[in-house]
């Protein structure tokens, strides 16, 4: 009696809670799925994360290839500007100076990134290890509204797929691409917005994530354009009632598009007029066509439990061995439509073909051809096939299973099985992977049969346990990709990086505190990432990114530093005093050692542990006055980097002695090669001996009063090392040049004295070319061109990043140098007038100046962005006022029908006048009369109060009731 009680109250306690509000935000809202999704891909990738020990886990990290070179500096900086202040217009931490709102339009757009104001200086990796578990938890709780919206579906079965979306192959192979996952986690919402266009014409849900997408990552943001135009001719062709209905949410569609654009106009206009800056801007399409990968090997390549691609290989396809298996179900069940079918096997194909034509690849990224991970929109192949295979599954679940759908099953699998044999050839084995896969694929299809066979009191019953089974399943298998990709992905130590970062902090602390200057430039002697400046906190000259700014790449390459416009990249390691000073580099960081040269210039002045702090004797200040005879300077790219520089010396200085002398080689000894001179420093070597590399070393007397400094360069990477000496005394010696040719000093040796360097061959290489030209430096004429200048600097009295205000006193009519990257965002104002700006040495900011004494306010705003707000702007009016016309219009439709139904109502009463008095009941809320009459109402009520004796009461009431009714 008691269980009844405890049963019956039980029952109505969930029948209220089902009625209340929380119910309906929890379970019709989607929230608990959406919850559910977003948890799930996040808790599995934290185990894979910790199954390698990441932090905190263990003592390693998640960064590698450029999140360590580059996405992880960048974001370091912007948790600064965003604790310390500073503008997200322009940092002096990357290259020289950088369009930051460039830059990070790319790199380090997303709103999540907010999160690390909330960690501390210590934890700012853990940090970016959360903001992207976050990211993925997002593109699985995003997939899984899109799957309830479109597919109307509010079970758990959702959040099994979405897994599959959130953790596919493209996520586990790039996720070291943190910054692109803002868009790939908001991707299902525009396709979303896309189909709810469609259906209900709200276009709403489209203009806002589009906009997201694009502010977060205008590159990937771009590849969600592309593919909008496909998923909406797919949505409208299935949704759309009619050929006017069709143009009607064409209109609607392109007036979104336009607004959601434009509402991102304040970031993508900065980032396209910097993009015009880069060296992708220089990119041409191929004429032929050309196909990348063999089409067998593609396909093969969707098994579970395979290592994905991390840098370079085969497109990114995998989302799990349930997808696969219900794709046959997709295709060929009766339950969707042909129309349904077709479009989505035409984005498939559409996805696969341009992955692997070069024409098309070319077209998807930015008219651009990647440098490696040629095919980063790849998730988009996963995201098409995992919807369709929720497609076949909701039919499954609507329809129960069938006989021909459980041998369906099987086609696509076999179908991979049969690939990966004909692809692997006679290497083809039955293991690893392939057998992995089968195995989960057998799991699943074994789930299938047994709910099919297994009797079940109930068809709900029956879907929820073989959701909850294959949700085991699948959560298995990609609990096991989660770490195979972590594994792929690899890890770095935790405890090494920065290299040296107390050491070098207390050193930058000492520059702080001692030099009182507003601004100074920063280097150091050897690279750690190719963006130290922004890693380590300093204003420094060192860029690696893809909005590196191609003049200034290069310009670094002529005057001899490391540098690479392919290659988006230009850094510091070592170089010439000419160089420091004109570039503003006062300071230079030595880790593990000391500088065994250059000590006339360079003073060391402070210690940590093994790093040392180096002060430039001669500084040049951001800007400073130069002869008008630097606007003649010829842009010759042929000259090495010490003519370049002598001819930039006489024609900034006027002063004509050369300030660097080419020499003689003195000696020169040779160990495996045959060595023929083509030509002062140019050398053809063989190798013709048993040993995998050979050596050339070259002997050169040093001078008084004069420095020794060399360039190399082993062309096409068939020298790699060198290794220089002055005297006994090593200076410099490793891989020096085995990606970029590269200037260096000497030693500080003088008359009496002799330097070498000794190249080394590449194991690689039996034959090539090599480079090696020696200059002495003159002390006196450097002097000389230093003093020409030093007198005449910028002083500056206020530096912030964007306003910089000084003052300079000009001997004569001249050219204002200043060691800033040339843009169109920088304006310069003399004595309060704006002057005109131009390009310096093809790269730098140039202003001619009048002779006396002058204020020079610098102001920086990116080319762009005043034109991008006001676009932003109207187009958010424009949002606003289609949102008001819109509900004006719903409210006149609605005021229409109720007039409608007004007229309608009058005729009725009109024709059946014993009806009129049905409107005023209604509005009284008691019954009309009309409705009682011919009501059949039991005479007797018994009440239910649980016990055993109402029952029967109510049994034995209810079958004399219908007793009655049979009589009758």
């Amino acid at each position: 009696m008691k269980q009844k009680e405890k049963r019956i109250s039980s029952r109505m306690r969930w029948e209220r809670f089902r009625k209340g509000k929380f119910y309906e935000i929890l379970y019709e809202k989607g929230i608990l799925y959406f919850v559910l999704s977003f948890l799930i891909p996040f808790s599995i990738l934290w185990y894979a994360f910790g199954s390698y020990g990441i932090h905190p886990f263990g003592d390693r990290q998640i960064l590698v290839v450029d999140l360590w070179h580059q996405y992880y500096p960048f974001f370091r900086v912007v948790r600064e500007k965003l604790i310390n202040g500073g503008s997200f217009f322009y940092s002096w931490e990357n290259g020289l100076g950088t369009n930051f709102l460039s830059l990070i339009s790319y790199y380090a757009a997303s709103p999540l990134n907010w999160l690390s104001v909330f960690f501390d200086d210590d934890h700012v990796r853990d940090a970016m290890t959360f903001i992207l578990s976050c990211k993925i938890g997002f593109a699985g709780a995003f997939f899984s509204t899109f799957l309830r919206y479109t597919y109307k579906r509010k079970d758990f079965s959702i959040c099994m797929f979405s897994v599959m979306y959130a953790l596919c192959s493209y996520t586990l192979g790039y996720y070291w691409n943190v910054m692109w996952f803002d868009t790939v986690a908001l991707f299902p919402l525009v396709m979303l917005g896309i189909v709810a266009l469609c259906r209900e014409g709200k276009w709403k849900v489209f203009t806002i994530a589009l906009m997201l997408s694009l502010v977060a990552n205008y590159y990937i943001g771009y590849f969600t354009c592309i593919f909008s135009v496909f998923m909406f001719a797919s949505a409208s062709i299935i949704e759309c009632k009619g050929i006017k209905d069709w143009f009607r949410k064409l209109l609607l569609m392109i007036r979104s598009s336009i607004i959601g654009v434009g509402l991102g106009g304040f970031m993508l206009l900065p980032a396209y007029f910097g993009l015009k800056l880069t060296y992708s801007a220089n990119n041409t399409m191929p004429r032929d066509i050309s196909f990348y990968e063999d089409w067998r090997k593609i396909f093969a390549h969707l098994l579970s439990y395979d290592a994905p691609t991390k840098v370079d290989g085969l497109p990114n396809f995998a989302c799990g061995m349930l997808a696969v298996l219900l794709f046959g179900v997709f295709l060929f069940s009766f339950g969707i439509k042909i129309r349904e079918k077709i479009s989505s096997l035409l984005m498939l194909a559409i996805i696969a073909v341009s992955c692997n034509m070069n024409i098309l690849n070319f077209i998807w990224h930015g008219f651009h051809f990647t440098n490696q991970i040629p095919y980063r929109f790849a998730f988009i192949f996963s995201f098409v096939l995992v919807a369709a295979a929720f497609r076949a599954y909701d039919i499954i679940l609507s329809r129960g299973i069938k006989i021909y759908q459980l041998v369906l099953m099987v086609v696509a699998p076999a179908a991979v099985v049969v690939l990966n044999y004909y692809a692997a050839g006679k290497k083809f084995e039955f293991d690893g992977a392939l057998r992995s896969s089968i195995i989960i694929t057998g799991a699943f299809w074994l789930i299938f049969i047994a709910a099919k066979i297994f009797p079940f009191k109930t068809p709900k019953m029956r879907n929820a346990m073989m959701t909850l089974a294959l949700a085991a399943a699948v959560f298995s298998e990609f609990v096991s990709n989660a770490q195979i990709g972590a594994k792929t992905v690899d890890n770095t130590s935790y405890n090494d990086y920065p290299t040296r970062y107390e050491e070098v902090e207390e050193l930058l602390e000492c520059t702080r505190k001692t030099d009182k200057s507003l601004f100074y430039r920063t280097e150091m002697s050897q690279t750690y990432t190719l963006n130290d400046s922004a890693l380590y906190g300093y204003r420094g000259l060192s860029q690696f990114s893809s909005s590196a700014n191609v003049s200034v790449t290069t310009l670094c390459k002529r005057l001899g530093l490391y540098a690479s416009e392919a290659g988006n990249r230009y850094y510091y390691r070592t170089s010439t005093p000419v160089v420091n000073s004109l570039m503003g580099i006062k300071y230079i960081i030595k880790k593990d050692g000391e500088l065994n040269s250059e000590e006339w210039v360079l003073e060391k002045i402070q210690t940590a542990d093994t790093t040392n702090l180096y002060e430039n004797r001669y500084p040049l200040s951001l800007g400073f006055m130069v002869d008008e005879n630097i606007l003649n300077m010829v842009d010759n790219s042929g000259a090495n980097p010490f003519e370049y520089q002598n001819e930039l010396i006489r024609c900034a200085t006027g002063v004509e002695e050369k300030l660097f002398v080419a020499q003689p080689v003195a000696l020169a000894e040779y160990d495996g090669l045959d060595i023929t001179k083509n030509g002062y420093g140019n050398y053809t070597f063989q190798n013709d001996s048993d040993q995998p590399t050979g050596s050339a070393t070259y002997t050169f007397d040093c001078i008084d009063g004069s420095y020794l400094y060399g360039y190399a360069n082993g062309t096409g990477g068939t020298c790699d090392s060198l290794e220089i000496k002055c005297g006994d005394v090593l200076i410099d010696s490793g891989k020096l040049i085995d990606s970029y040719p590269i200037v260096f000093p000497m030693g500080n040796g003088q008359g009496g004295e002799s330097s070498t360097v000794k190249i080394i061959s590449n194991e690689k290489h039996k034959s090539g070319n090599f480079k090696i030209m020696v200059y002495a430096l003159s002390q006196d004429t450097f002097e000389k061109a230093y003093c020409a200048v030093a007198d005449e600097q910028l002083r500056i009295k206020r530096f912030k990043d964007t306003d910089i205000l000084g003052s300079v006193e000009a001997k004569r009519d001249g050219i204002m140098f200043l060691s800033i990257p040339y843009e169109k965002g920088w304006s310069v104002y003399i004595d309060g007038k704006k002057a005109e700006t131009f390009k310096l040495l093809q790269a730098v900011l140039g202003v001619r100046v009048p002779a006396g004494r002058h204020d020079i306010e610098l102001k920086y705003t990116p080319e762009g962005f005043p034109l991008g707000v006001t676009i932003s702007l109207l187009s958010f009016v424009l949002f606003v006022f289609c949102i008001i016309c819109d509900r004006r219009r719903r409210i006149r439709r609605q005021a229409l029908a109720a007039e409608a139904a007004a007229v309608q109502a009058a005729a009725e009463q009109e024709e059946n006048p014993y009806r009129q008095g049905a409107a005023i009941y209604d509005q009284l809320g008691i019954p009309d009369p009309m409705d009682i009459i011919g009501r059949v109402e039991d005479s007797e009520v018994v009440l239910y109060d649980g016990s055993e004796t109402a029952e029967k009461e109510a049994d034995n009431a209810q079958s004399e009731s219908d007793d009655s009714l049979q009589r009758h």
